[in-house]
């Protein structure tokens, strides 16, 4: 599969973007050309028109669809925009080329020049019927002496234009300007185009201005100030900006994790030793000015103007203040927070003050990711080409399956694709190996050639109905062959994705739904050749887990596989012991906390997230879940006792116990006395706490003689 240079890539993007915004909001009835590829490109022009006006004049994407006045008798004006309060007109012309060669020649210049004329003198007759209403508007910035007129031309082009081209704007300007600055041109190319689609996504920077007592200044190598203020004050900062406080940081709050809840009740319990028993807040900004407030003591209170501010360590201490600030008292309002800031507008160093302050949770391999402009690439492509969300720090609420995808589920995807069978294996026996640098680390390997938004979207859904079909297929088969079904996803996973090739799956136009629907019957082949070849290669006493777990044994397993599919041998039948059969066994409950815990299946800090069993307990609780997304996550620690800290409140539960605290909450008045729990909550898309403890039990030779609950 080709890589798209940067150049088609970034066409590929915008045209995505504008369309996603612009197709449902400009019409094109007026363009009767019956081929599409004119159509489409017709639409792109005046959509690239919209995007131009919107970025202009800040205007929402139905209000600079509406400027639009592409058409016939348009005399080269695509669309007209407005400046609020100020006599300020644009007139735009634009041109699309999916080659990045838009023609932009002198009779285009001749063209706009008549119709500038036209509004010079008034005369709006032979405008088009979408021109017409604007032409009031138009009049009265005309008639103001302070008016300025703009000539935006937009093109899908990387070369400049010609001189002769730029000598015929040139000209015109200085017709118009004989007697003052009145008209100027400026030309939009590629690049421009594509900083104008980004700017949708991004936020505007964070100001913060605040008092701080007790401080000091360092000067070199670069400014920064120490001291202390308010933990109202930092709740403030929290509350005025929620999570786009961190944006720079490598995540944002981890939500109620058992660190964040002890410190909110360190602050609860002992105000005034808060400064000692915390480690701060760093921030980082573009701009700093600090003013004291005393000339008699320069070092007391004084107050900081920062600009473009983000806080990069410290995160969890900032949101752990806010939420306890709402429900403290005075003392807790005037408890005190160090506070250091260093002003930095450089954004390698800024990444290194970033990287070497985050200590104080502690800190994962896939945190840095979120550092890496690849990843925020992807994200941004996410956005702008799918309307889709890309989450890459742990923090962030992971998207419903509908709306996208973590970074996380998007590497093990991109893994299992990968044409080395060894890279799921590393991942299906330690996930933090997935975010090993350097030139043979796995994430160089699956994300170093950024893959298409498109690709990823695409490998993730494959897996997702690979993970799907493997837990339809549970309740037909018992013993090695469930276990190969349980162990075995990513192996599946690998083995389809090699079956099904990755041609056309960066394609738009690609039908990759058949390719999803085919998944299924793919997925049951797999398995059936797996468990063959494992009793086959490595005996019918052999382990499961250690055999899929084994980088030497999985090289010449997949292979075997793969060439029975490529060969269309015929599928081979399972053993009859490897089906489940109506028999009566006495079984050893086992409790699946205690099981999970011991063999240390689930990371401390993972978040887990509810899901009703019952059509009564999904009515009964979905419109109070959904009141608070808090209500339906939970942190796990390594506890045989509690091990769940809900989000909701900080306090940790069993897992069945949680969900009948969550029922009272809810108020169901119908709700049983008695609930399992462990079926409820669940690691991702991995599995329930129960279906996580049976497959580690699968692992042993006596699990038919166990069970979990």
């Amino acid at each position: 599969m080709s890589q798209p240079t940067d150049a088609s890539r970034q066409v590929r993007v915008i045209a995505d973007s504008l369309r996603r915004r612009f197709e449902d909001r400009i019409d094109i009835s007026d363009f009767t050309h019956p081929d599409e590829q004119q159509r489409r490109r017709c639409l792109l022009t005046r959509a690239l028109a919209a995007a131009i006006v919107n970025t202009r004049t800040d205007s929402g994407d139905d209000r600079a669809a509406a400027m639009v006045t592409d058409g016939g008798q348009d005399f080269g004006i695509d669309a007209v925009a407005f400046a609020a309060g100020a006599p300020r007109l644009w007139l735009i012309q634009t041109k699309w080329s999916d080659r990045a060669e838009a023609n932009f020649g002198e009779s285009d210049v001749m063209t706009m020049a008549d119709g500038l004329r036209r509004i010079d003198r008034r005369e709006f007759g032979r405008f088009n019927a979408k021109f017409l209403p604007f032409t009031n508007q138009i009049t009265t910035i005309v008639d103001d002496p302070q008016a300025r007129i703009m000539l935006t031309i937009g093109l899908m082009r990387q070369a400049p234009l010609h001189d002769n081209v730029l000598l015929r704007l040139g000209e015109l300007r200085d017709e118009f300007n004989a007697h003052g600055q009145y008209l100027d041109f400026e030309v939009l190319y590629v690049n421009d185009v594509w900083n104008i689609v980004r700017k949708t996504a991004q936020s505007e920077p964070i100001k913060l201005n605040f008092e701080m007592d007790r401080w000091f200044e360092l000067s070199t190598p670069m400014r920064a100030v120490n001291g202390v203020t308010t933990a109202a004050t930092v709740a403030s900062w929290y509350e005025e900006n929620g999570d786009h406080l961190f944006r720079k940081n490598i995540r944002e709050s981890l939500g109620v994790t058992q660190v964040n809840a002890d410190i909110a009740r360190s602050l609860h319990e002992e105000p005034y030793e808060f400064w000692y028993r915390n480690n701060g807040v760093t921030i980082l900004c573009d701009g700093l000015r600090l003013t004291p407030k005393s000339r008699s003591s320069p070092y007391g209170t004084a107050t900081i103007e920062a600009t473009d501010v983000s806080v990069v360590n410290g995160a969890q201490t900032v949101a752990a203040i806010a939420a306890a600030v709402k429900d403290g008292g005075d003392a807790v309002l005037d408890a005190l927070v160090g506070v250091r800031l260093i002003e930095s507008a450089d954004e390698t160093t800024s990444a290194q003050i970033t990287k070497a302050t985050n200590t104080q949770n502690h800190i994962e391999r896939r945190d840095f990711v979120a550092l890496d402009e690849v990843q925020l690439a992807i994200r941004e492509e996410f956005s702008l080409t799918l309307g889709l969300t890309y989450t890459i720090r742990r923090s962030e609420f992971e998207p419903s399956p509908e709306s996208g995808c973590t970074v996380r589920e998007a590497a093990i995807a991109l893994a299992c694709a990968h044409a080395d069978p060894r890279l799921a294996q590393r991942v299906r026996n330690n996930e933090d190996l997935l975010w090993e640098e350097g030139p043979q680390g796995a994430y160089a390997r699956v994300f170093g050639e950024r893959p298409p938004a498109i690709q990823i979207w695409r490998s993730v859904q494959l897996l997702r109905r690979v993970r799907d079909s493997l837990h339809a297929m549970q309740s037909e088969l018992e013993g090695r062959a469930a276990a190969v079904a349980e162990q075995g996803s990513l192996t599946v996973a690998h083995i389809v994705f090699q079956e099904v090739g990755l041609d056309g799956i960066d394609d738009v136009a690609y039908d990759w739904k058949s390719v999803l629907d085919g998944v299924p019957d793919l997925v049951g082949k797999a398995v059936r050749w797996l468990v063959t070849e494992i009793d086959e290669q490595f005996g019918q006493n052999s382990f499961i887990g250690p055999t899929l777990a084994s980088a030497e044994r999985i090289r010449p397993l997949v292979r075997s596989v793969l060439s029975a599919f490529a060969t269309g041998a015929a599928v081979p039948e399972l053993r009859p012991d490897y089906l489940p059969v109506p028999r009566q066994r006495t079984t050893r409950r086992r409790n699946s906390v205690h099981v999970l815990v011991d063999a240390a299946r689930i990371k401390e800090g993972s978040r887990l997230s509810f899901r009703a069993a019952t059509e009564p307990e999904r009515q009964a609780l979905s419109a109070w879940l959904a009141e608070d997304g808090r209500r339906g996550t939970a942190t796990w620690v390594n506890s045989r006792s509690r091990p769940l800290v809900w989000a909701a409140d900080g306090k940790r539960y069993t897992p069945s116990g949680l969900v009948m605290r969550m029922y009272a909450l809810a108020e169901w008045n119908g709700a049983p006395v008695a609930v399992q729990g462990p079926h409820r909550w669940f690691l991702g898309n991995e599995g329930s706490l129960v279906s996580l403890a049976r497959a580690i039990l699968r692992e042993t030779e006596d699990s038919d003689e166990e069970s979990v609950e």
